[in-house]
């Protein structure tokens, strides 16, 4: 190469390294505006929203006497209606303090003797009420209508006595298929709050409390809890398993069902881990 090519070669060497220059020079203020831009700008917490803990209060009312009831027989599947002199004395407990006020949800056994007594201690709430199979008595099959004195020396009645979990009336419902429809109910009513507390999302008028979390600097948004009534009007077996369900000891066998006419309460809460449920009266003799 001559010293002309050699020169021209020089000259486009040094012209493309004043470019380079000239960019990243550029590109060094365009970083350095940015950085300045970002430092004059509040610092504003990252902010963490909760969630939010729901609160069912069921109020839980035992169906009314039948003639079956009155009998000592054993009623579970069969569509009795309750004797007719028992309306009245139903009439007679509407002013139960657990029943005043006004339920989120009202749930009725679809059985006539549960109908009956809705009718009957709350009629204001029939309109209101959905009437659901999966609240029915364990169906007891051949030894529906049967008493226990039938029953005593049937070696099959007593090892159900002592283990229904693992015996199943002849023609009857095993026992886990009467607890899967409850604990399905009991989800679907869960899943019902949450579908409803999300549909609320800003517009509820729950106090919320803010705390500035000091060791990250995050805001902590928490809300008092979703508190709802909930009455269901079922059936002394169904009432007994979430009885024990709730805990304190109880099994079963132990848990003792309201008189019939009256309720049980019981507090289902909701939070991230779950649902669980706990008392909040007394014994129920």
């Amino acid at each position: 190469m001559n010293n002309s090519g050699h020169e021209k070669a020089s000259s486009l060497e040094e012209g493309q390294a004043t470019v380079r220059a000239e960019k990243e020079t550029e590109q060094h203020q365009s970083r350095h505006q940015a950085e300045q831009h970002q430092s004059q700008r509040p610092h504003q917490p990252e902010q963490h929203q909760s969630q939010r803990q729901i609160e069912l209060e069921l109020v839980l009312l035992r169906h009314g006497h039948t003639k079956w009831n009155m009998e000592r027989r054993y009623l579970g599947s069969s569509d009795l209606p309750l004797l007719p002199e028992e309306r009245e004395k139903l009439a007679a407990l509407r002013e139960q303090p657990e029943l005043a006020g006004s339920f989120w949800r009202v749930y009725c056994s679809d059985l006539l003797r549960c109908r009956e007594t809705l009718n009957c201690i709350a009629p204001s709430l029939e309109d209101e009420a959905v009437y659901d199979s999966r609240l029915r008595e364990m169906c007891f099959g051949a030894w529906e209508g049967c008493t226990y004195e039938q029953l005593k020396n049937n070696p099959q009645y007593r090892s159900w006595i002592d283990d229904p979990a693992a015996v199943t009336p002849p023609g009857g419902e095993p026992w886990e298929a009467f607890t899967s429809r409850l604990e399905h109910f009991m989800s679907g009513l869960v899943l019902e709050a949450k579908a409803g507390e999300n549909l609320r999302g800003n517009r509820c008028s729950a106090q919320r409390e803010s705390k500035e979390d000091t060791n990250s600097g995050a805001a902590v948004y928490r809300e008092e809890p979703l508190k709802q009534r909930v009455l269901i009007v079922t059936h002394g077996g169904v009432i007994r398993h979430w009885l024990a369900k709730a805990g304190s000891g109880m099994t079963f066998h132990t848990a003792a069902a309201p008189p019939p006419g009256t309720v049980a309460v019981l507090n289902l809460v909701l939070e991230a881990g779950g649902w669980a449920l706990s008392r909040t009266n007394g014994d129920v003799n």
